[in-house]
């Protein structure tokens, strides 16, 4: 294989890479915005402070959104790239920080995409969509 056909490959895996990220980022934004009533009770039943949940109940969606219109955008899409990795990093890291019991409670489990997922499950799934990303950007920064 050339090197012509394989930048093409790799640019053709990090579009894929983009649209799976963005697809899920908007659909969990949206998620979030058609059900306000049931995303700040989620939220406000996480562990941390009530203040909280309501900065990311606003917040959150933002993010996500702006890191769809990153990852659809040429000129942007490695700092689209860059943005899932940090999210999803976040996102993974609070489900570490629950499993390994350093709150004092367990919160329930998140809506959305995931909602069906058990805490375990949940960080199989992100750690592989943050593998992704963190390929993507490897990729990406390899052209």
């Amino acid at each position: 294989m050339n090197e012509t056909s394989m930048n093409l490959r790799k640019d053709q895996f990090v579009i894929v890479v983009a649209l799976l990220l963005a697809f899920l980022f908007l659909y969990t934004a949206f998620s979030k915005v058609l059900d306000p009533v049931g995303t700040l009770q989620a939220l406000k039943n996480q562990v941390f402070p009530v203040w909280m949940a309501e900065i990311l109940f606003y917040t959150l969606p933002i993010a996500e959104v702006s890191t769809t219109f990153l990852l659809m955008t040429d000129k942007w899409r490695i700092a689209g790239l860059k943005s899932s990795v940090v999210l999803m990093a976040i996102f993974t890291g609070y489900i570490l920080l629950v499993l390994t019991g350093i709150f004092s409670r367990v919160p329930c489990s998140c809506g959305g995409v995931l909602n069906s997922l058990g805490w375990g499950e949940h960080l199989v799934f992100n750690l592989a969509v943050l593998g992704l990303a963190v390929l993507g950007v490897k990729m990406d920064q390899g052209k």
